[in-house]
């Protein structure tokens, strides 16, 4: 069996069981190169012409990612062959929703504001926020791996936690998709950790920041066309939102002339909050045990509907 692996995972990478023909691949053509006879391949963070790779790889069964999301990768290639395709869920949950948690505080202590000071050598004469987290309550829009990860963080700080799931299963404190907008009036806190689709995209407009309650915050860690940006800039420069911390934006990277920039109730961070020195051991050990389950003909965790998008 031939596997093709990135070469950055082999240092944590251990031996496969079996003892498979490994191909480790640089970049994109040394992984285009690989394909031929592979029956298995990780696609890792920076390869492009993902098109191209999958197109090569025509004895292909199973593709995998350290990665969550999947949106604009040619899935159409998979579905017509039958690959089956698992992500990285799972794998940023600690890093990401303690970037949440640093976003959330931050914007509500008014932490920009005496960073700024301290820059200017300034010592304020009054707190620039007087804001608790304690009390709040948060609607999480995407409650998988990730969203679960951040109403853990937020509890101890006692917020109040509901999250939204496309099939809620009955669950205590989870709500359906389609009851999410009913919440929002009574939303401090609009958190957005769902994958980009059809569905979800520009999920967040002008009807729904309105309907928001006056000085609540918006926090996006999944992708910037879940919101209309524009509906966002308005909202922020009326002074109807408190803030916005936003990893993502619906153009990467943000243009040097975006609003955003200059924002003082913007927390703009580059689309770092998956960042953490335990990603690829992490992900390594999933990919291990799927590893496992695929020589024994078992399902595969972390399989993506290729038809919902995730």
């Amino acid at each position: 069996m031939k596997v093709v692996l990135p070469e950055r995972l082999r240092p944590v990478l251990s031996r496969l069981p079996s003892d498979p023909e490994i191909a480790w691949y640089s970049d994109t053509d040394t992984c285009i190169a690989a394909m031929p006879g592979a029956q298995v391949v990780w696609v890792h963070f920076g390869l492009t012409d993902i098109d191209r790779v999958f197109r090569a790889g025509t004895d292909l069964k199973w593709v995998t990612s350290a990665a969550t999301g999947v949106d604009g990768w040619p899935l159409d290639i998979l579905r017509e062959r039958h690959v089956v395709l698992t992500n990285g869920s799972g794998v940023g949950a600690i890093p990401i929703s303690e970037y949440v948690v640093m976003g959330l505080l931050a914007g509500l202590k008014g932490l920009p504001e005496l960073v700024r000071a301290q820059d200017r050598r300034e010592w304020l004469k009054a707190p620039p926020s007087m804001a608790e987290l304690h009390g709040k309550r948060a609607l999480v829009y995407g409650y998988g791996g990730i969203g679960r990860a951040i109403a853990d963080r937020l509890r101890p700080f006692g917020v109040s936690v509901t999250g939204v799931r496309r099939n809620p299963g009955g669950e205590a404190g989870v709500i359906a998709a389609e009851d999410w907008e009913a919440r929002l009036p009574e939303t401090d806190l609009l958190i957005l950790s769902v994958p980009l689709t059809g569905a979800t995209s520009a999920l967040v407009g002008k009807d729904q920041l309105a309907a928001l309650p006056k000085g609540a915050w918006v926090a996006n860690i999944a992708r910037g066309g879940l919101i209309d940006q524009e509906d966002l800039i308005a909202a922020l420069k009326s002074g109807h939102l408190g803030g916005a911390y936003l990893d993502v934006t619906e153009t990467e990277p943000l243009p040097s002339d975006s609003e955003l920039w200059s924002m003082p109730n913007a927390i703009i961070t580059p689309h770092t909050s998956w960042a953490t020195e335990h990603l690829m051991e992490r992900a390594a050990e999933i990919f291990v045990d799927n590893f496992n389950r695929y020589l024994r003909g078992e399902p595969l965790r972390n399989v993506v509907d290729m038809e919902a998008g995730y």
